[in-house]
């Protein structure tokens, strides 16, 4: 197999169907599958992802726990990852979408041409509930192929952007499973990314939706940039030799730490000016 989709669900029975659509309609020269975990919903997520599955039943699979999981999706999600048997991996939650027909294509494509790279993003938008529009502004346009240095100072590959080896998913340490790290994306990124370079297609392919009661949202910035702060104690024994780089990155977290102490508004402030962009 030559890529699996790892998606993950709770209480998205308004967005399921359109983010399923918009891996289904995936065009690509390659088999891939589709592994969902839903964390328990009882919205109606459910139902409706047992209608896709039987219109298409070789290509979709469900993974339907009968309890929550209890840890804001994480064990979920490695649970899906687990389940997927391609040499590639690409995620994406159940309330966001894919907006280009050939964006598994192209990602597959690039990391096939770049062997050095263990991982692969791109620019997503950020779309409110009220309709606000934002493109996702890191990296600043240029380069295809980053440094791991760059993903330590900025994560600039959101979630449902992302195509990773399976082989370098493989090497994630055994506490990840069992974190508590709010930014655990970003532990993701730059553990998996460790291995080798991180590739970047430089235009927007998926919407993440901004919806009232995400996640950032119940941990709130604050805890998002602490958790960030000391997710560093872990990841440098990852990083020896980028001490200089870490040291600089925890400065960017403290300096935005201090400012979403102030509040939202400052925060937001500050992200204009500043450009600290649209993601902790």
């Amino acid at each position: 197999m030559k890529l699996s989709v790892s998606i993950v669900t709770f209480q998205e029975v308004d967005y399921i169907r359109q983010t399923l659509e918009s891996v289904l309609q995936q065009q690509t020269n390659f088999p891939f599958e589709v592994v969902v975990g839903d964390d328990a919903s009882t919205d109606g997520t459910r139902e409706v992802l047992q209608d896709i599955r039987a219109q298409w039943p070789d290509k979709v699979r469900l993974l339907l726990p009968e309890q929550n999981y209890g840890d804001y999706g994480l064990s979920n999600f490695m649970a899906t990852v687990d389940a997927c048997r391609g040499d590639y991996i690409a995620f994406l939650d159940g309330d966001d979408f894919w907006t280009s027909s050939d964006k598994l294509q192209r990602q597959v494509d690039f990391l096939d041409a770049h062997p050095e790279c263990t991982i692969c993003g791109h620019r997503i938008d950020h779309v409110s509930d009220s309709g606000d529009r934002e493109l996702s502004r890191r990296p600043a346009p240029g380069s295809r192929v980053y440094a791991i240095e760059e993903l330590l100072l900025d994560n600039f590959i959101h979630k449902i952007s992302t195509v990773a080896r399976r082989s370098a998913i493989a090497t994630l340490p055994d506490w990840y499973r069992t974190t508590r790290i709010a930014s655990a994306d970003w532990v993701f990124n730059v553990l998996v990314g460790r291995g080798g370079r991180v590739g970047f297609v430089d235009e927007s392919m998926a919407v993440h939706r901004l919806r009232q009661g995400n996640l950032s949202q119940q941990y709130g910035m604050p805890r998002m940039l602490a958790d960030r702060l000391a997710a560093f104690n872990e990841l440098r024994q990852y990083f020896p030799e980028h001490g200089k780089t870490l040291r600089q990155a925890q400065r960017r977290v403290r300096c935005k730490l201090r400012i979403a102490r102030l509040g939202s508004q400052p925060y937001a402030f500050a992200r204009w000016l500043y450009g600290l962009n649209n993601r902790p």
